[in-house]
């Protein structure tokens, strides 16, 4: 009985105490950190809008027959109400009828699609006939900033740019068609306009979405040109100039991605602020755990120190980050000390913090795609015989050496291919098995001369 009065006393001390020690240390939030503050917010566009593309992107999408910025205005003009609001965006769905599916030059050779099929081409081309004439409206402008000057949450809806890479497939195709015609001068003039775009679309683009978009379409430009210089090497001859023009020196900030984890972050801070929304679908337990144990403030901390990081870890050198690639998640296994303050906050963290790797992999993959075949230009600008490529190619500037190696790219004479090595990202675009790509073998792309 003794044993039982003593243990029973010492239960306060031994359960109660700790309890409500946990309970007084999370009853203080931390100041919000400035830097959490600051970053990922709303800002206004620095492009004018009359000279920005944004717009025209998103109005790919419109009806058929619908005035392509007017749904566009409507669409942008939802969007900023709803976030003002904070409701849901009540975007609607645009009345379009279904296109043919055309070639994807990133995924096969355009130019042998429409050999001998130049009247199916055609007829599939007057499906898209409005879409083109949007398109050519569209890559026209000189600029292009994706508009984030409302807040984006985890409802937000982004832009539907699918019309616009099929309108793009269309572009080339048509392009193919000039080329198997004999006008080799049109559809590098097309080409040509085509990448200007998409260039400004990479280095304008603030969202992951935007930016993995500009890529994947200026990849089918690098892979139609590709294309060109495995099936028209002699008639490109004369063109060598303007092709060493086109494929100039990706910037360099269009292939970090600091400025799209900012906006990363600021969607995650959204939600973090209120990651249980209205309630309404909580249980009384969860409530609980989120009203004792949820700190909002340390919790945005942590997600700032998160994007923070990945944002320098990131910016390492393409063959760095292939070699130490992991998990973006935060670190490890909470620790036991770890569940003492915020710790739903923690948890919270854990699961909800994406990875980053891949997609700053497949910029680097692209201007791997770009210098290979900025190269190739140089070989034909300087007209270099088959025997001396070799010699050419060890001998080239920084500026053209596969990325991933820091050395020149790969002369193979027998097959008389040059080629640069890729990231996984890229030849197996993320998936367990790998998708047909142009030009890809294991994880070399390649072109050959």
């Amino acid at each position: 009985m003794k044993r039982f009065l003593r243990w029973f006393c010492l239960l306060p001390i031994l359960v109660v105490l700790p309890a409500a020690s946990v309970l007084l240390v999370n009853a203080i939030d931390r100041q919000l950190n400035a830097g959490a503050l600051a970053m990922g917010e709303p800002r206004a566009a620095s492009v004018p809008l009359d000279n920005n593309a944004y717009l025209a992107a998103i109005g790919m999408g419109a009806d058929d027959g619908a005035d392509s910025l007017a749904f566009a205005n409507a669409w942008l003009a939802e969007a900023r109400a709803a976030a003002r609001e904070n409701r849901p965006e009540k975007q609607r769905e645009a009345r379009r009828a279904q296109r043919p599916v055309l070639c994807d030059a990133s995924q096969t050779s355009c130019l042998v699609a429409v050999q001998n099929k130049t009247a199916d081409t055609t007829a599939q081309l007057e499906a898209y006939r409005e879409d083109l004439a949007r398109y050519e409206r569209l890559i026209d402008y000189s600029a292009f900033e994706e508009i984030t000057d409302y807040p984006f949450g985890m409802d937000s809806q982004f832009p539907r740019y699918a019309p616009m890479g099929a309108a793009q497939r269309a572009w080339l195709a048509r392009a193919a068609l000039a080329v198997q015609a004999g006008r080799l001068d049109e559809a590098l003039a097309a080409v040509e306009r085509d990448m200007a775009f998409e260039r400004h679309m990479l280095a304008g683009s603030r969202t992951l979405v935007g930016r993995m978009v500009a890529a994947a379409n200026y990849t089918r430009d690098l892979s139609f040109v590709a294309d060109l210089l495995q099936t028209s090497l002699t008639d490109l001859k004369p063109h060598a100039p303007r092709l060493q023009a086109m494929l100039r020196p990706i910037p360099p900030t269009a292939l970090n991605l600091d400025e799209v984890m900012a906006g990363e972050f600021g969607i995650m801070k959204r939600f973090l602020r209120n990651p249980s929304g209205d309630g309404t679908q909580s249980g009384w337990q969860e409530k609980l755990r989120m009203l004792f144990f949820y700190k909002r403030n340390a919790t945005i901390n942590d997600a700032y120190a998160f994007y923070s990081g990945k944002q320098q870890w990131l910016r390492r050198p393409p063959a760095q980050l292939a070699r130490e690639i992991r998990d973006e998640a935060a670190d490890g296994e909470m620790k036991p000390w770890d569940y003492l303050y915020n710790p739903m906050g923690k948890i919270l963290t854990r699961v909800a913090m994406p990875s980053f790797s891949s997609y700053a992999l497949r910029l680097h993959d692209l201007d791997a795609m770009n210098r290979l075949l900025a190269l190739a230009a140089e070989i034909i600008a300087a007209d270099v015989p088959a025997e001396g490529v070799a010699d050419f190619v060890a001998k080239s500037s920084a500026r053209f050496f596969d990325p991933y190696t820091g050395k020149p790219m790969m002369w193979e004479s027998p097959d008389k291919r040059l080629s640069s090595s890729l990231s996984d990202a890229y030849s197996t675009g993320g998936a367990k098995e790998s998708p047909k790509r142009f030009n890809i073998e294991g994880r070399r792309v390649y072109v050959r001369l």
